[in-house]
């Protein structure tokens, strides 16, 4: 049984195992000569693995993070009642096994899940991390508490949004790619996702029945925003959302979330706002209530000429 099946029986035998590292995600959505997999084995036990995509940019080979990912990273499985400092060494054992299963690339670049906090044996490695942001509702139970947790200004846009557009589920997957095309071309720029692979994890969501695409409209049919959110069995993450450049002022977008984290507790635990690197977003997320929840993006450059491109 060679690693990918054994990835496979793991993820089949295990429903722990985060939407963004099952091996679902990474077999349907890319080639199979795209994405790979370490395993770290004691005895005939797996205790613990690392998948990851490589691709060719010019001559250089790449472990590289996959847009409409958010996280990857490695997933261990704990001995039970192991003492904290047991814990430790088993994390440096089993992450530095991963290491050294990774093929020899160019560069490496993933961000990894929040919790995951041990990355010395990283460090120990020759790899750099920095420390990223985004903003976690880490309990779902109370709706009407993480309401009234909302800044007023947020609160009073859901309320005003309410009385003037509907909230319905859709599947114009298009109409996302089609909004965020014409709003990335309005500031000069080139929508970063292809619209096969945009297509392609909403088509894996509906199979897998872990995702929905949320539209606000007017009476007159306008489509004021559009909000695209997966979830797992441990929380929701918002993966994509635009807003119709005339309609920005209407409180659409905060009317989706809403709507986004109220179906999410019908599902999951929490609400991951993703993105809150970026100023302007930051401080919008925020005001929705969330705990700033730090997370790490690993990287390694072991090309000195790609380390002098990238200077």
């Amino acid at each position: 049984m060679n690693a990918k099946e054994k990835y496979k029986l793991i993820c089949e035998k295990n429903n722990e195992v985060p939407l963004f590292l099952t091996y679902a995600w990474y077999h349907q959505l890319f080639d199979n000569k795209e994405w790979g997999v370490a395993i770290a084995e004691k005895g005939n036990e797996v205790v613990g693995f690392m998948p990851y995509c490589v691709r060719k940019k010019k001559s250089f080979s790449l472990i590289t993070h996959p847009v409409l990912t958010p996280y990857q990273g490695v997933w261990l499985m704990y001995p039970e009642d192991q003492k904290y400092t047991n814990r430790l060494s088993f994390e440096k054992e089993v992450i530095t096994d991963l290491i050294s299963q990774l093929p020899k690339v160019d560069s490496f670049h993933q961000k990894f899940l929040p919790g995951f906090t041990n990355w010395l044996p990283f460090y120990w490695k020759g790899y750099v991390q920095s420390t990223r942001y985004t903003y976690i509702i880490k309990d779902l139970s109370d709706t009407q508490q993480i309401f009234n947790d909302f800044k007023e200004n947020i609160r009073r846009e859901i309320r005003k949004a309410g009385k003037k557009l509907t909230v319905r589920k859709t599947d114009a997957i298009d109409l996302l790619l089609s909004m965020k095309k014409t709003a990335y071309q309005e500031n000069n720029q080139e929508y970063p996702i292809s619209d096969d692979f945009l297509s392609k994890v909403f088509d894996f969501t509906q199979q897998h029945n872990c995702g929905e695409l949320l539209i606000a409209e007017d009476e007159q049919k306008n489509v004021h925003s559009v909000l695209f959110f997966v979830w797992d069995q441990h929380s929701a993450y918002y993966l994509q959302g635009v807003t119709e450049g005339r309609f920005k002022t209407t409180g659409s977008m905060s009317l989706l979330l809403w709507e986004a984290i109220q179906r999410s507790a019908r599902v999951t635990k929490a609400f991951n706002f993703e993105g809150s690197m970026v100023e302007p977003i930051e401080r919008y997320f925020r005001a929705f209530g969330g705990e700033q929840t730090p997370y790490f993006e690993i990287k390694k450059t072991s090309s000195k000429l790609l380390k002098l491109i990238n200077y």
